[in-house]
């Protein structure tokens, strides 16, 4: 009788799990959750505002929806637009989402396959929506040399408010940012392109080497007046301390005619102490320096003025 007591428990105990799963949910705070009452939808409970333990009736009474509240990301196809200046361009564009209204969602989407379904048909209108503001704009607004001329920031935004409020309505889905992915341009466009922005560089070019040009001759004008400038008054000044020279000259001229042998010999004796300041030995010839003839008797011999008898030293 024991024995089947503890069957009896330990089946209670599995009854009672049983029921406690059916009747017991927990919501993660990445998850969005519904409760439907025999077909009809009840209010989500969003994880990162109710998380945790809650409850329902069990199946058939009611059923539990989960939904997963991170964002969704998918890339658009890379398309061929013709901008508004005719010419082609290949854009493709990323876009993130996620479930935000989940009565709405649940109302639009009730296959297996919900999130897979909901990304189809944002697809097609996202393409829509590149298509039509794409045209809109001329290619200098996506291409250009100029970045205060590109508008890339504002075909984005142009093309999230085209889809933005139609989601939300429509599959109760927030579009959270949409974003140019990568741009391209067919051979015959690339090959305009740059044949347009070499002529833009040249153009830019021949400007800033006018310009330079001008700037150089200006330049060279203000030296060369400054260098005259200089020389003219230069030459002045070199011409007044000439005068002040020959002046000062005179003077000793004057002295020097007095006795101009001995004038001489003292400018040899001169040259020579500036000869031999260095340590060298050096063989001098009185044929060729005059002031040596004046020791070759062993006693310097001072020069006379005429009429006058020599003295010794």
């Amino acid at each position: 009788m024991k024995k089947h007591g503890w069957i009896v428990f330990l089946l209670a105990v599995v009854v009672v799990l049983m029921l406690f799963y059916t009747v017991a949910y927990t919501v993660s705070y990445r998850e969005t959750t519904i409760v439907t009452t025999f077909g009809d939808a009840g209010d989500a409970i969003y994880g990162k505002d109710d998380a945790g333990l809650h409850w329902k009736w069990p199946w058939p009474v009611q059923r539990l929806i989960r939904y997963d509240a991170r964002k969704f990301i998918f890339e658009d196809t890379y398309d061929e637009i013709l901008t508004e200046d005719k010419q082609n361009i290949l854009v493709s564009i990323f876009c993130v989402w996620r479930i935000k209204d989940a009565n709405i969602f649940i109302d639009t989407f009730k296959g297996r396959t919900k999130e897979k379904d909901c990304e189809e048909r944002l697809r097609t209108r996202l393409r829509d929506a590149k298509g039509n503001v794409v045209s809109n704009h001329p290619l200098a607004r996506f291409i250009n040399i100029d970045s205060g001329e590109m508008k890339m920031t504002v075909i984005e935004n142009e093309i999230l408010d085209k889809i933005r409020k139609s989601a939300m309505t429509e599959y109760g889905v927030e579009i959270i940012t949409v974003g140019i992915k990568s741009l391209g341009l067919p051979p015959n466009v690339t090959q305009k392109v740059i044949e347009n922005m070499q002529a833009e560089r040249k153009t830019q070019a021949d400007a800033y080497r006018a310009s330079g040009k001008a700037v150089a001759d200006t330049i060279r004008e203000r030296a060369k007046t400054a260098r005259d400038q200089i020389l003219a008054f230069t030459n002045n000044k070199a011409e007044g301390i000439k005068a002040e020279g020959d002046k000062a000259a005179a003077e000793y001229y004057k002295k020097f005619r007095e006795n101009e042998e001995f004038a001489m010999f003292l400018r040899e004796m001169k040259f020579l102490v500036e000869t031999l300041k260095q340590n060298s030995v050096i063989v001098l010839d009185a044929a060729q320096i005059r002031c040596i003839g004046y020791f070759k008797d062993g006693e310097p011999d001072l020069p006379v003025k005429k009429n006058e008898s020599k003295k010794a030293w």
